[in-house]
């Protein structure tokens, strides 16, 4: 078990992961899309074109940092180069299901995509989502979501969640914006769930499923201007710390595989 595809791909939309320099040491590949337009919050038709086929180039398959919780919608894209049946495993603060679309609904946005998802892509067997505080699983009639929401008072258990997760493939989303205030600055309203919590769920999914990906968004769009500011540093760091850590636990389920690969081959030899 643990996650099966390799290397890091940091997608750019704008200047933010270039201030977590201790983050960027990871050997990893870069997808520059600072010049994309009309891909905020929203994407339009073309702009989407032109994204899947950038993805579609990339070598780095296993963990995509993707920038602020206004792009998490390119985890859509990601979803749709999954090659056999799946669970996409959402930590989110927000469901992402479209119940709020207040624009053109026929454009893919960051509050839509699990829902196009649903709708878009025939592998995708369930959505399990888990750290919203804004909407409870008697707020979504679809059958194939569950939704874990928390309030901070309970812990849901390994058993718990595993139980509802019916497929061998999983697909990790990761929106920052599912942690509390002090380990995340995220530009959404953000959950209760702190990152040892977090990181302990990846663990337990990384020794029981095939992790066929990982994605973490969440960063908060921070100006060039402010970016050398008291204020904006602290957050800055705040973030590349989480980043490192979810990152560190998503290559210890990799290194697991391997592992385990190599003990089954020595027991096979022997």
């Amino acid at each position: 078990m643990g996650l099966v595809r390799q290397g890091i791909s940091i997608i750019h939309f704008d200047e933010t992961y270039f201030e977590q320099p201790k983050l960027l040491q990871h050997r990893h590949e870069d997808l520059d899309f600072r010049q994309m337009q009309h891909v905020n919050l929203f994407c339009e038709d073309d702009s989407l074109v032109l994204l899947k086929h950038q993805l579609r180039r990339r070598r780095q398959k296993g963990i995509t940092f993707i920038g602020s919780g206004n792009y998490h919608y390119m985890s859509f894209l990601l979803l749709k180069e999954m090659t056999k049946p799946f669970t996409l495993v959402l930590f989110d603060n927000h469901p992402d299901l479209g119940m709020n679309q207040n624009q053109d609904e026929s454009l893919l946005s960051c509050g839509s995509w699990v829902s196009y998802a649903l709708d878009e892509i025939p592998l995708l067997q369930q959505v399990v989502i888990i750290g919203p505080t804004t909407i409870s699983q008697t707020h979504i009639n679809h059958p194939r979501v569950v939704i874990f929401p928390f309030d901070g008072r309970h812990h849901y258990s390994f058993k718990s969640i595993l139980s509802v997760i019916h497929t061998q493939h999983v697909y990790i989303s990761i929106d920052k914006d599912v942690l509390n205030a002090v380990e995340a600055a995220t530009n959404w309203n953000q959950g209760v769930m702190n990152l040892q919590m977090l990181t302990q769920y990846l663990e337990m999914l990384g020794k029981h499923k095939q992790i066929e990906g990982v994605d973490i968004c969440g960063e908060e769009h921070i100006s060039p201007a402010d970016m050398l500011l008291p204020d904006y540093q602290a957050m800055i760091q705040k973030n590349e710390n989480a980043n490192l850590t979810i990152l560190d636990t998503c290559l210890k389920t990799r290194e697991q595989k391997q592992k385990g690969h190599k003990l089954l081959l020595d027991g096979k030899i022997s």
